[in-house]
């Protein structure tokens, strides 16, 4: 009976996140407005397999891999995306990259459960519950990026090396090298995760014999790693990839100044994850769970010297550390430490009810705060993201009913919000990111002379607010323009912005602008301001 109870439990949490996952997977066609994800389509677009040197196209944060499994099964999509009317070439391979990353998500779902298993059934089920209503696995599974498939091959690697752990069978090895190229020819920072199975070979070698013993299958794995990788992601071997590798690393620690890392001036390292990220990804409640469970499971781990929790631990902190200390802290690097925080979180509170099975009140009141909060933040941002209209054609279609087509119009260039108010003719770019760097094309005067000659200001985005209005030491004349202007101080008075109802607010903790690190709704719900002259 259990085993019956469990396996519907088990089908009923895979249909609820099939839903939250392949629903609306054609959200803003067909402006794509992610950036990450039109770059990614723009590399498709751009390969052929009748062409190798194509595919040495990439960059340092895109591997070809998923760029050749397009390629290869695009041909099968195509017939029923024609039947949707969706022949654009770049709708088609946005349509089909989404479509892998919702895939990729439910997968990621049942390889949880399958991990969690080797703790308990409870915890598989668990652990299985908290990311099926994952606000962050909800999102990544709606952009055509490379993360959900990140997170699937990172889990999928460290069930194996829990076989391995259990069973000995070193085909289990293999297999987990095998995931870990995958991972690595998508991103190829995540070669870092093959530290785990080799030290598990090199751990069992404790005599020369052994080591002999052992040696052939060292090589054959590192041999399978690289080649694998390689054959998979050809750009690595390209002097693009070392350029790319080279700005990259600019870009990561700050030394690089551009506009799209100026939000995190002045952030703390973890602080920031657990304040900034992390309540958004998993919720609050999940966010708080998470910090005891963490020592719990490390601290029993090393005291009963369990491997597979001190594994899961390990694999949480090779993902989780490396990304938290760099400068550019987006949402989505996140992602790929979703699995281990759902089993880590399960692990501790299945061994608590177990501990105090016979106090029922324990058990309904976890029961009733993860069923609360999981599903009240998952449905929430669901409804806010995907089921309502786009922020950016709702103030769009605003603009286009308020504002005449020929008023003066200034906004910035560099937000792909913009793209929906393109049938406005008369509008003025400025480029407000450089307003602090006495740009001669983006100085303070020019920016003062060009809004008193505007009828309107349109801001497609939250970005520029933010980083703005936090940092007024680091950007003192946006920091001026911008509250000054939503204070109406500069003779305009806003007529419009992005409404947020409850769904919304709950959602984003009140507040869509301040409460998270902006990537985690700048490219699917952000907050659009319109201006009029007073």
């Amino acid at each position: 009976m259990n085993f019956i109870k469990n396996n519907r439990i088990l089908l009923l949490l895979t249909i609820f996140g099939s839903f939250l996952r392949f629903y609306n997977l054609n959200w803003g066609a067909p402006f794509f407005f992610h950036p990450d994800e039109r770059n990614i389509i723009v590399l498709i677009l751009g390969a052929s397999l009748s062409d190798p040197a194509s595919l040495f196209q990439g960059t340092f944060a895109y591997g070809n891999f998923p760029v050749l499994l397009t390629l290869i099964l695009k041909p099968i999509f195509l017939p029923f995306l024609k039947i949707q009317n969706i022949v654009d070439p770049f709708t088609q391979t946005g349509f089909i990259i989404r479509f892998f990353s919702a895939s990729f998500s439910v997968a990621t779902l049942y390889i949880i459960y399958l991990s969690g298993k080797f703790f308990s059934k409870k915890t598989g089920l668990l652990a299985l519950f908290l990311a099926t209503f994952s606000t962050g696995f909800i999102q990544q599974a709606h952009f055509g990026t490379y993360d959900g498939s990140v997170a699937f091959f990172s889990i999928i690697s460290f069930y194996f090396i829990l076989k391995f752990t259990k069973t000995k069978h070193l085909s289990n090895f293999y297999f987990s090298i095998l995931f870990i190229a995958l991972n690595a020819s998508a991103k190829i920072n995540l070669l870092i995760l093959n530290a785990i199975p080799f030290f598990l070979i090199l751990k069992s070698i404790r005599s020369k014999k052994l080591f002999l013993k052992k040696l052939p299958h060292l090589v054959a794995g590192f041999f399978l790693l690289v080649s694998l990788t390689i054959i998979l992601s050809p750009n690595y071997l390209s002097h693009n990839f070392l350029n790319s590798l080279i700005y990259e690393r600019g870009l990561v620690t700050g030394e690089l100044p551009v506009f799209y890392t100026q939000t995190f001036t002045n952030t703390i390292p973890v602080i920031f994850q657990f304040t900034k990220i992390f309540p958004f990804l998993i919720n609050p409640v999940l966010t708080i769970l998470f910090i005891p469970s963490f020592f719990y499971v490390l601290l029993t781990g090393i005291n009963k010297k369990n491997i597979s929790y001190l594994l899961l631990v390990i694999s949480f902190l090779l993902l989780f550390i490396p990304q938290s200390f760099l400068f550019a802290k987006w949402t989505r690097y996140m992602i790929p430490t979703l699995p281990f925080i759902y089993l880590i979180i399960a692990i501790a509170i299945s061994d608590l009810l177990k501990k105090y099975k016979e106090v029922l009140s324990i058990k309904y009141l976890v029961f009733s705060l993860l069923l609360t909060s999981s599903v009240m933040f998952a449905v929430s941002y669901f409804i806010t993201a995907f089921v309502k209209q786009d922020t950016r054609i709702v103030a769009a279609k605003f603009a286009s009913t308020n504002l005449s087509s020929d008023a003066k119009t200034l906004t910035e260039p560099y937000d792909l919000g913009i793209m929906p108010f393109y049938n406005l003719s008369n509008t003025t770019y400025f480029n407000f990111y450089e307003l602090d760097n006495n740009s001669l094309d983006a100085n303070k005067e020019r920016l003062y002379n060009l809004a008193f000659s505007s009828n309107y200001i349109i801001l497609p985005s939250q970005r520029l607010i933010r980083s703005r209005i936090l940092n007024p030491d680091k950007f003192s004349e946006g920091h001026d323009f911008y509250k000054n202007l939503l204070n109406e101080n500069l003779r305009f008075e806003k007529i419009y912005q992005s409404p947020c109802d409850i769904f919304c607010k709950i959602t984003y903790l009140g507040n869509p602008i301040f409460s998270f690190e902006e990537t985690a709704s700048v490219f699917d719900r952000p907050t659009v301001f319109i201006f009029k002259k007073k």
